[in-house]
């Protein structure tokens, strides 16, 4: 097989180059998608120049710029170069095509040379591989949704192709080839950029794994080794301008990666089968956005093609010819192990690995980013086992074994068209031979694999043309007139999807000079803030008047609410008809601006006259200075036991919006927040489920449930007389359409036939069921079940006993429990287990719907022992032990429950006056009972020492004693520091400006006070008064604050120190790198190749060109068994070792009676043969089907033999004949 091959020049892949921008540009031609960021497309240079600042206030809620540093370069320079042109001759979508074609070619021209280097295949074969690399399915599902992953990808073959050939053969080569292969890795380093600081790290993996590989089997292992540290030193040299502030985010950001994704949805689909073909990332499963992302992971015959290129590439691999054959296999193991060994139900370390990606290595849980480790060595299998076909311009000749890629063998132009004919007589005959229907068999399954580029599927959901000059014009308004407050964007929606396109990032965001924040899917502030939003969100989804909601929103910072009307028709976010019924009809709100569809030259509605309002701005009353600092006395700060959410309802119950502080131990109200819930991070609306027990299941991956609040304790679900379970809840945070707590297990037992628990949506109510083990054996007694929406056939299992009932929706259905038995195996007894277990299985009574509609759903359970006593399980929200201090009780519906039930501990006697949602719509009927007795607004009612009961239909209740006295705005007297300057943090030049925050003077006062800004607490906000430093405190939950001594006074300022190492850090960090790619580039040039007069430097071009890459330095022929076997238990555990170990102990006696190169074939062909199976049952049963093969162990075994097989053909020896170079 040829391996030796001159280099191709550079004008042969034009062609190529010019197929791949074709391709780039078909993708929705003419109109702009949401890639990465949208400020590439909107804003580039100010996007860039913002970067530069650590804190910005005018993004959400005053935030650190999260790794907008990282776009600096190379993909954020490249934006601005061409945002410079203008918009008369060019267009946003012609730099995003621009962009994508760069990135498709380095990648295929990357992979080509790669291949080159390494002496792997043929011309065409190469540019086959090549193809298939640029074009895979990581590239494919990334390049048009989020370029930035795919850009690592692409550059990953550069960043190895420098080390190759020295690597390869490092006795040959002196150390200024060895220096320069060095600078100029890294310099492809410097240019892999840091929007994602993984992706960049695992695109040098092939790199290092090629220099450790030579460290441990070339034949000057210490000159490999000293390689391998001058790389690691270039690396660093070519990132340090991202490292730092990197770094630096680790110390002073919020752990907004314990709320993204977490490693069990990150790892769900890294089967065998979905990771050897290459659909690694997990956004297409979620998610409809990514169209061709989505297609390869559900359309069978990708699927079939993709894992046909897999199969293809393991048999290359697999092929004694292979040069480097095990180096690259060992590599393909890496990249699969590192991907593959956290996937349940397989992998034996997947619970532990997983608990570590959600833990101390939650940067690293998105594992696809690893790809390239497996798609370079699988792809250039493809390109070995590909070299024999007779590909047109391969200039071979058919089993010759010989050739050369650019007529290298010196032909005779007759024996050149000699070979010519032959290969067109075998395109046009190919029933005569067999090479040339295996090559378009090959041709027809990369036409295929990458179906989804030439079929114009890349671009994702959503493209536009342009963004409506409407929110342009909103955007001057805000500018013009909004600087003094934050301005809020509503309705919430997890991303920016609007009627004309999606956007993901907010359109406002690169137009605005301001401070605004919205309520998307994770904003990257505290916690606490987060629930904050929602708790204002809350409110304005109300549908009518909120008397307190001017007040709320001044003391959030908000002195404007943008309303916009453009989303797309049924998003994911809050009724745009409750917002705009409740700002119109609560007090202290006026509309101020109006933005029609398509601006000023909007056509007017055939029915009103006027242009429809795509943007509407509502300003607060009083809320214009809102984000000025304020003082107030410490004394007059009420403490509150509860979440930040709470607030709103607070200002509600009060009238007002006083300042807070909350507290745990200390606090004279006492809330029934925050409660043990389980969120769907990526939603904003529907996103938590009802109020859990401490043991019950949270239904979320993420190992931390919901948005936690320091040092207030939950309240949670208590539970009574035995426990109560069902297969699924429409409660539950993953529920399709929206959790509804309000359907929660707990609605079953509230003695409410009015609620009711209801099955999670989309399951049919069919075989849906509930169970309850009684803590005490019944003894007989009687089970009554009511229905509720529709009628449904049950079948009721207990002590052995089966029945079947019907229900009837609003009817009580009761029957008598038998005495005593034993369950059966469906009721959870086995009849095997301890007498503790059988003793529970006796107990257990389960109710499974056997003939029920979509619906379903269970009003009411009661249970009675034999006795005629209630036996019927409780579960009850209690709220935590409050001090003695307590003096306000306040219960509410943040989370819509229908009915209200909360129990509470009083520490002392004390009278309390109810007060609810209802008394304030001038009822006398508050719709509350307190410990069973019916109260009315107004009452005072005497408590007792112990818990206590509260049950309501009301949004909230309110208990106040006697002692309590609500704190007024005028009790408080905030005093705004009217000459607080606020200097332009993100756009200064100076490491002060770069710092500073603001300033201004503060007058003596007798008590210890408390300034504030509604801004979010950050560790890097520090405050001085005349030097000296002020002491941070929290306010209202989530809002920065410094405690003032009594009698102090001067000027303070608040400053950002740790900015100015940011900044130091980038400008210093880019400086190095400017100056290293110096140097790369000119020694590159300088020591290109050997001059002919230096006679040491010509012998060793010599050396190294003679080189036959069949027999370079290679590992260990056990090295790629042995890490098969490993990599089988790490996949599939036990039965991917003995899967090893079966294949192992076969193959060792076939060899022993064939031969090795008999069984090499056997064992290439049973590769396939393998892999091929997987592909199909992965094709048969693909996602989202319900029988999904990726989950079941079939696939994964076979996936598992194919690879197991392959690894295993390397430990084989070469038994080549003399002369010959087809050996497989």
């Amino acid at each position: 097989m040829p391996t030796t091959d001159q280099r191709t020049p550079t004008r042969a892949l034009v062609g190529w180059w010019a197929l791949l921008c074709l391709l780039a540009f078909v993708q929705a031609p003419g109109r702009t998608v949401a890639d990465t960021k949208h400020d590439l497309t909107a804003d580039p240079a100010g996007f860039l120049e913002r970067s530069l600042s650590m804190w910005s206030e005018v993004m959400p809620l005053g935030q650190l710029q999260n790794q907008a540093y990282g776009y600096l370069f190379p993909q954020g320079a490249f934006f601005a170069l061409f945002d410079l042109l203008p918009d008369a001759i060019w267009a946003d979508w012609l730099t995003q095509g621009l962009w994508w074609s760069l990135l498709l070619c380095l990648a295929f021209t990357g992979f080509y040379r790669v291949a080159e280097v390494a002496g792997i295949g043929t011309r065409p074969s190469r540019i086959l591989a090549a193809l298939l690399y640029a074009l895979s399915p990581r590239i494919l599902t990334t390049l048009g949704a989020i370029s930035s992953e795919a850009w690592p990808v692409a550059l990953a073959p550069w960043i190895l192709l420098p080390l190759l050939a020295v690597a390869r053969r490092p006795d040959a080569v002196g150390w200024k080839f060895a220096a320069r292969a060095v600078l100029l890795s890294g310099l492809a380093v410097l240019c892999t950029g840091a929007v994602n600081a993984v992706g960049t790290a695992a695109a040098c993996v092939p790199a290092a794994l090629v220099l450790v590989f030579a460290g441990f089997s070339g034949p000057r292992r210490k000159r490999a080794w000293a390689m391998f540290a001058g790389w690691l030193a270039a690396c660093a040299a070519a990132s340090m301008w991202w490292i730092v502030p990197l770094l630096m985010l680790g110390s002073y950001s919020p752990p907004f990666t314990d709320y993204i994704e977490s490693s069990g949805v990150t790892t769900r689909w890294l089967n065998l089968g979905e990771a050897l073909r290459g659909a690694t990332s997990w956004a297409p499963f979620v998610s409809l956005e990514r169209v061709g992302g989505n297609a390869l992971v559900s359309e069978p015959v990708l699927i079939l093609a993709t894992m046909a290129v897999a199969a293809i590439g393991l048999v290359g691999l697999a092929m004694g010819s292979m040069p480097g054959r095990r180096g690259w296999m060992l590599m393909a193991l890496v990249g699969l192990a590192a991907m593959a060994a956290w996937t349940d139900p397989f992998a034996p370390l997947g619970e532990w690995g997983r608990s570590l990606l959600d833990g101390p290595l939650a940067p690293l849980r998105n594992l696809h980013k690893m790809d390239p480790a497996l798609r370079l060595p699988l792809m250039l299998g493809v390109a070995h086992a590909t070299a024999l076909l007779p590909w047109p311009g391969s200039g071979r000749k058919s089993g010759s074994g010989q050739g050369s890629d650019g007529g290298a063998d010196a032909k005779t132009d007759e024996a050149e068209q000699a070979e010519k004919q032959l290969l067109r007589e075998k395109w046009l005959h190919p029933e005569k031979d067999r090479s040339a229907v295996v090559a378009m068999l090959v041709l027809v399954v990369a036409a295929g694999a990458t179906a989804p580029a030439w079929s114009a599927r890349l671009a994702p959901t959503g493209a536009y043309e342009e963004v409506p000059s409407h929110w342009t014009e909103a955007a001057d308004w805000l500018n013009a007139n909004a600087g003094g407050a934050r301005t809020l964007v509503a309705p919430s929606v997890p991303f920016a999807d609007m009627d004309w396109g999606f956007t993901r990032d907010e359109p406002l965001q690169p137009l605005t000079e301001v401070p605004w924040v919205v309520r998307d899917a994770v904003p990257l502030v505290p916690p606490e803030a987060i629930r904050g939003l929602d708790g204002v969100q809350d409110q304005l989804g109300r549908g009518e008047s909120v008397d307190s909601l001017a007040a709320t929103l001044r003391n959030q910072g908000i002195g404007y609410v943008l309303v916009r009307s453009d989303l797309r028709p049924f998003n994911r976010g809050t009724s745009l008809s409750d917002l705009r019924a409740t700002l119109q009809e609560s007090p202290g709100l006026t509309r101020v601006a109006e933005f029609a569809h398509g601006g000023k030259d909007a056509p007017k509605g055939a029915v009103s006259g006027k242009p429809d309002a795509a943007v509407t701005i509502w300003a607060v009353d009083g809320g214009a200075d809102a984000l000025a600092p304020r003082m107030v006395e410490a004394s007059s700060v009420p403490l509150v036991s509860g979440g930040p959410e709470v607030l709103p309802r607070l200002d509600e119950i009060d009238r007002d919006a006083p300042v807070r502080m909350l507290h745990g131990e200390a606090a004279g109200t006492v809330t029934d927040t925050p409660t043990r819930r389980g969120r769907n991070y990526g939603e904003v609306r529907g996103a938590v489920s009802g109020i859990l027990d401490p043991d019950e299941d949270t239904g979320v991956t993420n190992e931390v449930p919901d948005y936690p609040v320091a040092g207030i304790a939950q309240t949670q679900t208590a539970t009574g007389r035995g426990s109560l379970e069902a297969s699924s809840s429409a409660a539950e945070p993953y529920n399709v359409g929206g959790a509804r707590p309000e359907h929660s297990i707990n609605a079953l037992v509230d003695g409410d036939p009015t609620t009711w628990w209801e099955p999670r949506a989309g399951t049919g109510g069919q075989a849906e069921w509930v169970e309850i083990v009684p803590d005490e054996a019944l003894e007989g007694g009687r089970l009554t079940l009511t229905a509720a929406v529709v009628p449904a056939q049950v079948q009721i299992r207990a002590g052995g006993a089966s029945t079947s009932k019907w229900l009837t929706p609003g009817e009580p259905m009761s029957m008598p429990l038998p005495r005593g038995g034993s369950s059966s195996g469906a009721d959870g007894g086995d009849g095997n287990g301890t007498d503790a277990e059988e003793a529970e299985a006796a107990r257990t009574i389960r109710i499974t719907a056997t003939n029920a509609p979509a619906g379903f759903a269970l009003a009411e359970l009661e249970l009675e022992n034999a006795a005629g006593e209630d036996a019927t399980p409780i579960r009850l929200p209690v709220v935590p032990d409050a001090s003695p201090l307590v003096q306000r009780w306040a219960f509410g519906q943040e989370i819509a429950e229908d009915r209200m039930r909360r129990a509470f501990t009083v520490a002392a006697p004390v009278t309390v006056t109810v007060d609810s949602a209802t008394c304030r719509t001038g009822l006398r009927d508050s719709w509350t009972e307190l410990d069973g007795e019916p109260v009315a607004c107004g009452d005072a009612v005497d408590l007792e020492p112990g818990m206590h009961e509260v049950d309501s239909h009301a949004r909230w209740v309110s208990l106040s004693g006697d002692a309590y006295a609500t704190p007024t705005r005028e009790q408080q007297a905030p005093e705004v520091v009217a000459d607080f300057a606020a200097p332009d943090a993100d756009s200064g030049s100076g490491s002060d400006a770069a710092t500073a925050i603001g300033s201004g003077t503060i007058a003596a006062a007798d008590a210890d006070r408390i300034l504030y800004r509604p801004v979010s607490v950050n560790p890097g906000q520090v405050a001085d008064l005349d030097g000296r430093e002020l002491e941070p405190v929290t306010v209202n939950g989530w809002q920065q604050g410094w405690l003032i001594p009594a009698g102090a006074s001067g000027t303070f300022t608040i400053d950002f120190p740790a900015a100015a190492t940011w900044r130091t850090g980038i400008i210093a960090g880019g400086a190095l790198a400017a100056l290293f790619a110096l140097v790369a580039v000119v020694i590159g040039f300088a020591w290109r190749r050997p001059r002919p007069t230096d006679p040491a430097l010509a012998s060793a071009a010599a050396d190294i060109a003679s080189v036959d890459p069949t027999t370079a330095p290679d590992l260990h022929r056990n090295t790629t068994a042995i890490a098969g076997f490993v990599v089988a238990w790490l996949v599939a555990g036990l039965p991917g070792a003995a899967v090893a170990a079966v294949l192992a102990v076969v193959g060792v006696n076939l060899v022993r009676r064939f031969g090795a190169e008999t069984i090499r074939r056997q064992a290439i062909a049973a590769t396939a043969i393998l892999a091929g199976i997987a592909g199909i049952l992965l094709a048969r049963d693909a996602w989202p089907g319900a029988d999904y093969a990726g989950f079941d162990w079939p696939l994964q075994l076979a996936a598992t033999g194919a690879v197991v097989l392959a690894s295993f053909a390397q430990t084989l020896p070469n038994q080549r004949r003399a002369g010959s170079s087809t050996s497989a």
